[in-house]
């Protein structure tokens, strides 16, 4: 049975639901390429859905459910088989409009929704989309923008002018790191009609990434900003969390050299910290909030089917992998169980480093093992390249008062977003990357040139990210273009 009466829902209604994902017994924890089994749960994984409808004389004039998920990924199939189950249970809303984000937390099982594992995550999912859009109710809304030191350039630059992803900075060559990072925290603030606050939607450039390379299940640092949330604003407060664009971004301060006084940025300390930055800029934020909220504003939610151009390897790039390649392979021990094998060693120096290291990585993507994984990729992206020449995904946007959100699958390096961000003619943007799909790594055109794990098997490079940027900045400015009291 709805809560939600129609007949008092001129204007904008908004409903929220909360479940659990949290997987039961041991796990295989995604996110590294060596396999992590679950010992306990840190902090539960949950999913958190926003469903909004604007109305005007009870004539439905948009809507729009997001699903946020404490996961490494969001997959298609998840998405759509998400959609193709709620086409019965709420009929009178447009599945086209819904989408899913993930918080790229390594702390997860692997989102397949063939597995045991997916198959309980579609449930939820289900569950949980029912649940918020059957308990809308007449709402306002409000904005904000405030700072907070979450996420840093991870990509570390040498002389030379090769990038190592997490790289060493007391070395003599090391000139600087590759790029910016983005401290802003875009923040929507959602109330009833008694302006009593219902959720927040907190946006971050910076991936769920604080226990990475633990061996427990944990939301990261998300799930102390809902502990600290509900504490300051109450147990009904809902926290929906959004990765920005931050595919070159993680917590860790890579310049100071680990130095400094501060919180362990590996560990459940760094979690916490996360944490406590960010809900004092939801505190600061919402002082200001309080005082702006509306209820009837222009609401348009557009869906566009993007194709993206592939990447191409050059030959140039396909002949220094396979020389690469062709040099590991060549110091392989014949017996593939030797403990000498590049597999084995890699292996062996991460336990070694589990255990004698205060700070990560433990693993090393400049290992043979490390370097044969992407050059293998290379390889075969260049092969295939000719058979695959574009990729497709669904691109959400949303104009929602003065603001805009727009989707992405990637892990997007933080300057296309800004590239976004400069362009949008909307007052925020809320730019949500995981979302709909695994696109992979985007890297600009200069972190291609500085190469390093997550700029050298890459699908999409900046060809394609350059129409990414076009299309979702026309998309956004198409909706301030046209006369707001027709939205």
């Amino acid at each position: 049975m709805k809560v939600f009466n129609e007949q008092e829902n001129d204007g904008l209604s908004i409903g929220w639901a909360i479940e659990d994902i949290t997987p039961e017994g041991p796990v295989s924890l995604y996110g590294q390429y060596y396999e992590r089994l679950s010992e306990y749960v840190e902090s539960p994984l949950k999913i958190i859905a926003f469903a909004i409808e604007k109305r005007e004389k009870n004539e439905v004039k948009e809507q729009a459910i997001m699903v946020s998920m404490d996961l490494i990924y969001t997959l298609k199939p998840l998405q759509d088989g998400v959609k193709q189950r709620i086409k019965e249970l709420i009929t009178d809303f447009d599945e086209s409009k819904l989408f899913l984000n993930a918080t790229h937390t390594h702390s997860a099982p692997y989102p397949e929704i063939e597995s045991d594992y997916g198959k309980f995550l579609l449930d939820q999912l289900v569950k949980v989309v029912v649940t918020a859009w059957n308990s809308r109710k007449p709402a306002g809304i409000s904005n904000a923008y405030q700072n907070a030191v979450t996420g840093f350039n991870r990509r570390v630059l040498y002389a030379d002018g090769t990038v190592e992803m997490y790289g060493a900075t007391d070395r003599e060559d090391y000139i600087g790191i590759e790029g910016p990072s983005d401290t802003g925290v875009d923040l929507l603030f959602c109330w009833d009609i008694n302006k009593k606050l219902t959720g927040i939607i907190i946006n971050v450039s910076c991936p769920a990434q604080v226990t990475e390379s633990k061996y427990y299940v944990s939301a990261d640092y998300w799930s102390e900003v809902r502990k600290q949330i509900k504490k300051r604003y109450g147990e009904d407060v809902f926290v929906l969390a959004q990765c920005g664009a931050a595919g070159d971004i993680s917590p860790r301060d890579l310049a100071t050299g680990y130095k400094t006084d501060g919180a362990n940025m590996w560990e459940v300390e760094g979690m916490v910290e996360i944490g406590k930055r960010l809900v004092e800029a939801v505190n600061k934020g919402y002082l200001v909030a309080k005082y702006n909220i509306q209820s009837n504003v222009p609401f348009k939610h557009l869906v566009k089917n993007i194709e993206l151009p592939t990447r191409r390897v050059s030959l140039e790039e396909f002949e220094k992998a396979l020389t690469k390649v062709q040099d590991i392979l060549s110091r392989e021990p014949n017996d593939p169980n030797s403990p000498d094998t590049a597999w084995n060693r890699f292996l062996r120096e991460i336990k070694e480093n589990e255990k004698n290291k205060v700070y990560g990585p433990w693993d090393s993507k400049t290992s043979d093992f490390g370097w044969l994984k992407p050059q293998e990729l290379v390889i075969k992206q260049y092969k295939n390249q000719d058979m695959d020449l574009g990729y497709n995904f669904e691109l959400h946007v949303i104009r929602l008062g003065n603001i805009a959100f727009a989707t992405n699958p990637f892990e997007l390096f933080v300057d296309y977003g800004f590239m976004i961000t400069g362009r949008s003619k909307a007052k925020q943007t809320f730019i949500v990357q995981f979302s709909g799909d695994s696109g992979g790594y985007l890297p600009t055109q200069r972190a291609l040139e500085g190469g390093g794990y997550s700029a050298m098997a890459n699908y999409i490079g900046p060809t394609g990210g350059k129409v990414l940027v076009n299309e979702t900045v026309e998309l956004i400015n198409s909706l301030w273009d046209q006369d707001v009291l027709s939205i």
